[in-house]
């Protein structure tokens, strides 16, 4: 079965509807580049709204290891996302797992074995590195399909009810991650998306 991350939550509504459907993933992002940036004085309400199991995950651009400490005590993170290039200085100064992330088509961008072995997953998304969580843009799903990685493989950018099963069934991936495909507005989400958004990676994993 395909997990599902919702990421860039900003309403305590919005992450316990998220919770109530399946997700497997909530995420709040910190990045200052972001437009659903999250502070963190709203960040332990946001993951008090998550249910037990539901893994909290902070994602990150360039801030300081200060600025990610205080986030993963603000929120609870069990997992930090981070959008640069990966560093072995960041797997050992980070105290939690890092999912990496590189843009769909640039291989530079995938860490190393050695380093990628050490994280949680890997995350594709468009390649738009200035605007983290929700490009709206989806990739040619061609670039990953038939590859294999050591570690699990987390698929977004542009995703949306409408096109999220052709991109289970051509990827085959254990994580989609949608954003912006499940907004009224960037920031809040939309539960009648939502809804439909579970719905067709439930559909996807039945073929």
């Amino acid at each position: 079965m395909t997990d599902v991350k919702v990421c860039g939550l900003t309403r305590e509504e919005d992450v316990a509807a998220a919770c109530a459907l399946g997700a497997a993933y909530v995420g709040f992002n910190f990045s200052t580049r972001s437009p659903r940036r999250v502070g963190l004085g709203v960040a332990p309400r946001l993951a008090g709204a998550a249910m037990p199991g539901v893994c909290r995950v902070g994602v990150f651009v360039d801030e300081d290891y200060r600025r990610i400490e205080d986030a993963i005590e603000a929120a609870s993170l069990d997992l930090v996302q981070l959008h640069r290039t990966l560093r072995r200085e960041d797997l050992e100064q980070i105290p939690r797992r890092v999912l990496a992330v590189a843009h769909a088509g640039r291989d530079e961008e995938i860490p190393p074995g050695a380093l990628l072995e050490r994280c949680a997953g890997i995350l594709f998304d468009t390649a738009a590195p200035d605007h983290p969580g929700g490009t709206g843009v989806p990739f040619d799903w061609f670039l990953l399909e038939g590859k294999s990685w050591p570690v699990p493989l987390f698929v977004a950018g542009g995703l949306s009810p409408d096109n999220v099963g052709d991109s289970i069934r051509q990827t085959r991936p254990v994580v989609v991650d949608v954003t912006s495909g499940v907004e009224r507005s960037p920031g809040v989400k939309d539960r009648e998306r939502m809804r439909r958004f579970f719905e067709a990676v439930k559909e996807a994993d039945r073929v």
